[in-house]
């Protein structure tokens, strides 16, 4: 595709003169003719950023998040790291590792020599990638059965995030969106099953709806898929987007399952801005019932997988893009004050870096 550019509008819109030192307009669409004081652009920007809401105060748009200074202050002298650059960066990366291990004893997963993940720039990617590997699964187990491979589908409540209907639209996946019905405002299990069959790569369960920030029954949901496979001998897996119910349910509803436990998860996503505010419950005296603490000086979102499976029949494998049913957990995010034995009594917040 081309690079092009609109037509230069017959009056350019400028930035009003705010200080002395201004002398002129400052257009917007363009660069000036002659540099500014650092000072002078800060302060322009800084005002006209002052026409946003107030995150702190913003409990609709998934977007209300706090962290203490240290956090902050670790995160500003980070900015200038190219985190992608495991050579450069080695503590980086192996606090990375660390973040990793973590979740997946937070969650649950198998014991294994190590855990495989990585950290993502958010949910989004977080998501496509644990999607991407349910449907490279798929299409593995489909070629080897000899069985066509170009109508691949992916269940889910039509309460979900948008990323799920970006991956659908770039990795041409069908989506299968179960609707609100009644009372009924996320994914049920009896309406899941309902769309699955043989083109199905997976379910996505929601672990803190968009719209209420509700838990889905990770548990019912795979409970139905358990009796669907001994009917109809489909194996289908469940990926779990914890938004930030992953890292609230283990301290909140420590009873609740809906992690690795259960067999047929195999993927779960997260956001740190739910671990900001996990940490501060953990202050105040309350602990998972996992088999290590979940503390960790890591700012940036992470990802935890497993690769060995309680059920002999499927195939593991460590790597979360061939063919096994590898659990892949990763991070990104969604904000919303809630509470009840299946609501997370907590924000619910989106982070992007």
């Amino acid at each position: 595709m081309s690079l092009t550019r609109p037509s230069e509008p017959a009056a350019e819109p400028a930035i009003a003169p705010l200080f002395t030192s201004e002398r002129d307009n400052i257009p917007k669409l363009r660069l000036a003719e002659a540099e500014m004081p650092p000072d002078v652009a800060y302060q322009i920007i800084h005002d006209e950023l002052m026409l946003d809401g107030n995150a702190r105060m913003n409990l609709a748009t998934f977007v209300s998040t706090w962290m203490e200074p240290q956090a902050e202050k670790l995160m500003a002298e980070c900015l200038d790291k190219n985190m992608i650059d495991k050579d450069e960066y080695p503590q980086t990366a192996a606090l990375e590792v660390r973040c990793v291990e973590i979740l997946s004893r937070l969650w649950h997963a198998p014991e294994a020599a190590h855990a495989t993940g990585c950290s993502t720039t958010g949910s989004s990617e977080a998501a496509m990638l644990g999607a991407l590997a349910l449907k490279r699964r798929w299409q593995k187990r489909r070629r080897d059965a000899g069985e066509p491979t170009d109508r691949p589908n992916l269940v889910m409540g039509i309460n979900v995030q948008v990323c799920w209907e970006k991956f659908a639209k770039y990795w041409d996946v069908e989506m299968r969106l179960v609707p609100m019905e009644g009372d009924r405002f996320h994914l049920s299990a009896e309406e899941a099953v309902k769309l699955c069959d043989e083109n199905t790569i997976g379910v996505v369960a929601v672990l803190g709806s968009t719209f209420d920030g509700s838990y889905e029954p990770v548990e019912e949901i795979c409970a139905g898929l358990d009796d669907f496979e001994e009917r109809e001998g489909l194996d289908i897996p469940v990926h779990v987007d914890g938004a930030s119910g992953a890292f609230v349910a283990p301290f909140v509803d420590p009873d609740l399952a809906w992690d690795f436990q259960l067999p047929r998860v195999v993927l779960g996503s997260t956001a740190t801005a739910g671990f900001r505010r996990m940490r501060a419950r953990s202050r105040r005296g309350s602990r998972p019932r996992s088999r290590t603490s979940a503390r960790s000086g890591s700012s940036h979102a992470a990802m935890s997988c497993r690769s060995s499976r309680s059920r002999p029949r499927r195939i593991s494998t460590t790597s979360p893009f061939t063919t096994s049913r590898t659990p892949f957990a990763s991070a990104g995010g969604s904000c919303r004050p809630t509470r009840s034995r299946r609501i997370a009594p907590t924000w619910r917040c989106s982070v992007w870096w």
